[in-house]
């Protein structure tokens, strides 16, 4: 499941990186200005030199935009498969664990369900909150919600 999830999550990064390629390549074209005599010649630009126009990367921050919800939801996608089989193993090891007695079992399933249904109340509450939908994430909720993830991560390793 891990697998096949980062397997997904590379063909959005290269979805993305292919749509910012193409979006740099359909862009200005530094040949083909014709002069009076009917020779091409060739226009100086900074692309020659490796640099990129600015309208290439106009283009190229353009098509990194578009992505990036999709990017967001194919990682997120990613992380669910995952924590759900890590969750089904620590279930399974836990609520088999002969080395106790069964009403300890007992007590651990319970805990369970209980922190099941936390996690659906929870769910149901940022629904009703009118939280983003990974369905329906534009660029720019796509980029708050980055910023602020990153923001949080940084706050907490201080």
């Amino acid at each position: 499941d891990a697998a096949a999830a980062g397997a997904a999550a590379g063909a959005a990064a290269g979805a993305a990186a292919g749509a910012a390629a193409a979006a740099a390549g359909g862009g200005a074209s530094a040949e083909g200005a014709t002069a009076e005599g009917g020779q091409q010649t060739q226009q100086s630009s900074g692309a020659e030199h490796g640099m990129p126009t600015e309208l290439q990367q106009k283009a190229v921050e353009e098509a990194l935009d578009e992505a990036l919800p999709l990017f967001l939801q194919t990682a997120w996608a990613a992380v669910v498969t995952d924590l759900d089989g890590t969750m089904k193993e620590v279930g399974r090891k836990v609520l088999k664990d002969k080395s106790v007695p069964w009403q300890i079992r007992v007590r651990r399933a319970q805990a369970l369900q209980r922190l099941g249904q936390i996690f659906v109340e929870e769910s149901v509450k940022a629904a009703a909150a009118g939280g983003p939908s990974t369905k329906t994430m534009t660029s720019e909720v796509a980029k708050a919600t980055l910023q602020e993830a990153l923001m949080g991560s940084v706050r907490e390793k201080k």
